[in-house]
C-alpha cells in the first residue's frame, strides 16, 4: 500500500494523540485499519516508530524515506526547531542501529542531512 500524504498526515496526528495519552495505541491502530485498511501490525509499528522519533529515542522498525521526511517536516511545523532537533536525534539513533546491524541507509542519512541544515 502506498502511503499517501493523507495517510501520513493521519499517522502523524494519531501518533500525536497517542503520545499525549488522548488515545491508546490500540485505538490509534484500529483507526488506521478502519480508515485505510492498513495491516494492523504495520499501523502499530508506524505509530511506535514515529513516537520514538518524536521523543528522540532509537527505534528499530524502519519508516519509509518519504514518511520520515514528511514526519520531520510536520514536527518542525507543529512544534518548532527544538522538537525537530529531538526528532533528529531519534532518527540518528535509528541510523546508528541500522548500521550496526549491517544495513546501510543512505536515503535516511540524506533525510537527516536535509533536516539538520
Amino acid at each position: 500500500m502506498e502511503l499517501t500524504k493523507e495517510i501520513l498526515e493521519d499517522i502523524f496526528q494519531i501518533t500525536r494523540q497517542v503520545s499525549k495519552n488522548n488515545m491508546t495505541l490500540t485505538e490509534g491502530k484500529n483507526e488506521l485499519v478502519r480508515l485505510y485498511g492498513i495491516n494492523p501490525n504495520s499501523a502499530t509499528m508506524s505509530i511506535r516508530s514515529l513516537r520514538h522519533m518524536i521523543n528522540g529515542e532509537r527505534y528499530r522498525r524502519a519508516l519509509t524515506i518519504d514518511a520520515t521526511d514528511y514526519f520531520l517536516a510536520r514536527i518542525k511545523k507543529e512544534d518548532g526547531e527544538s522538537a525537530l532537533k529531538v526528532a533528529l536525534a531519534g532518527l540518528s539513533a535509528h541510523i546508528d542501529y541500522r548500521t550496526l546491524t549491517g544495513v546501510l541507509v543512505p536515503g535516511l542519512q540524506s533525510v537527516l542531512a536535509k533536516h539538520s541544515s
